[in-house]
């Protein structure tokens, strides 16, 4: 899925298509093998509750094959907790969490801090 993801910008979408069929056909297969411990159990059920989602960016090219702007979206977070050495209280993470997703969704919509929190 990487050589997709770096090769996506040139390739049709019937292309696309192709791969995203021949992927989803290779999880079929895969996901046929019966687990023999909970740790695989547990894996296998989450890429059946998931699977919809695992192959978006061959289907939508607006969606980005990484995950890098979400973790650059977390960075901040990570710093401050690091930073702070954590939150006294529950309160206070949710809060703090809650600021930063209206921040970071403002940010990645255009808009202004101000404008976000009205």
């Amino acid at each position: 899925t990487v050589r997709i993801a770096h090769r996506r910008p040139r390739l049709a979408d019937a292309t696309l298509a192709a791969y995203h069929g021949r992927l989803q056909r290779a999880l079929d297969e895969l996901l046929k093998i019966m687990p023999d411990n909970k740790p695989r159990l547990k894996l296998q059920r989450i890429i059946k509750r998931f699977r919809q989602n695992l192959f978006v960016f061959l289907t939508d090219r607006a969606v980005s094959p990484t995950n890098n702007g979400s973790e650059q979206a977390l960075r901040p977070c990570v710093i401050f907790r690091k930073v702070t050495n954590g939150f006294r209280s529950v309160w206070g993470a949710d809060l703090y969490a809650d600021v930063r997703s209206v921040l970071e969704t403002a940010r990645r919509r255009g808009l202004g801090i101000l404008q976000a929190l009205r």
